[in-house]
């Protein structure tokens, strides 16, 4: 994954978690994960650091 994929799934994450955007409204722009071989989109690495951000708060 690139530094400005990085970027924007961060940026992404933080406007779903602010309600400023929905899990619909992120692109499903495809990207290679940091192991090279492995896809995913934005979206779903969206979903997965909100997940992760929700978990931190309420763990």
């Amino acid at each position: 994954m690139t530094i400005v994929q990085e970027k924007l799934i961060a940026a992404y994450t933080v406007l779903v978690l602010a309600g400023r955007k929905t899990n619909e409204q992120v692109p499903e722009t495809v990207v290679l994960l940091d192991d090279g071989v492995t896809e995913s989109t934005i979206r779903a690495e969206v979903d997965i650091r909100v997940a992760e951000k929700t978990i931190e708060v309420l763990g």
